[in-house]
């Protein structure tokens, strides 16, 4: 769980200029490239821009993923137990859910916060690019919410969060678990390969399906009252159109992509070099 957990807030450190790109993607009315938007926040506050945000993610990492990793492999050694058997495809991605369910619970409060300090300061380019940001870090956010909002706040979109770890973690283990086999039957790849392939062509069906409910999320997280999901639904289809539901996809496809290989290769490095020493 602490190895898993480490595993994460390593990869979360590489791809989270990725991740804060695709949620300023997600706000802006415009339309705007991945490339323009990462040359923009680096004109108007510098690189360090790029990171902002990160001491959330990773507090992020540890709460949802520790406790994620920790629940599905409760639940796995449970089942094995039960049924001396290894669970099969339906019974791997029942567990997964609940696993997912679990962390989405834990780590919701850390995903607000992240959230918010990735949208923090202005969204458009702007010429008085040192404009004064609403918060200073993710205590400071944790505290300011809570005060001027109330600790309801911290679940604000909790419903979103839970639906989409549920698209995730169906996606990735369903998906993960099929690309994987037919990736062997034809002898495509093996190895390492393997791995990096199947991570891929897992993470953009995954991508696919979880982005449109992450992009709602996002944009009703960032608000702080006074409007309503459906009101956010009813401003994308009839004003933006349907395929607005998928803007930030290169981004998001490729940090999910790059931080499912990165996260797992480190894991299962550590976890095989832990083993060895016991």
């Amino acid at each position: 769980m602490v190895l898993g957990g480490f595993s994460g807030m390593v990869a979360t450190t590489i791809v989270h200029p990725l991740d804060l790109i695709k949620v300023r993607l997600q706000l802006i009315s415009r339309y705007c490239t991945t490339r323009e938007m990462a040359r923009q926040i680096v004109r108007c506050r510098g690189f360090k821009a790029l990171y902002a945000g990160l001491s959330a993610g990773l507090l992020r990492q540890i709460t949802n993923t520790t406790t994620r990793l920790g629940v599905y492999h409760a639940l796995y050694n449970v089942h094995y137990r039960k049924y001396e058997r290894y669970p099969v495809i339906y019974e791997k991605i029942t567990i997964g859910i609940t696993a997912g369910l679990a962390g989405a619970l834990a780590g919701h409060p850390s995903e607000v916060v992240l959230v918010r300090l990735m949208a923090d300061g202005p969204l458009e380019p702007c010429i008085a690019c040192s404009c004064p940001k609403i918060y200073r870090g993710t205590f400071h956010a944790l505290q300011k919410i809570c005060k001027e909002e109330g600790m309801r706040a911290l679940w604000r979109g909790g419903t979103l969060t839970l639906g989409r770890s549920v698209l995730v973690s169906v996606g990735q283990i369903g998906s993960y678990s099929q690309v994987r086999e037919k990736f062997r039957e034809r002898n495509l790849a093996k190895g390492l390969s393997l791995h990096i392939y199947t991570s891929f062509v897992s993470s953009f069906l995954t991508a696919v399906f979880s982005l449109p409910i992450d992009l709602v999320k996002t944009r009703y997280q960032v608000k702080r009252r006074g409007i309503k999901l459906s009101e956010i639904f009813s401003d994308i289809l009839h004003k933006k159109g349907i395929w607005y539901f998928w803007k930030g996809f290169v981004p998001y496809y490729v940090r999910m992509a790059i931080h499912t290989t990165v996260s797992l290769l480190i894991f299962d490095k550590i976890y095989t070099k832990y083993d060895t020493l016991q």
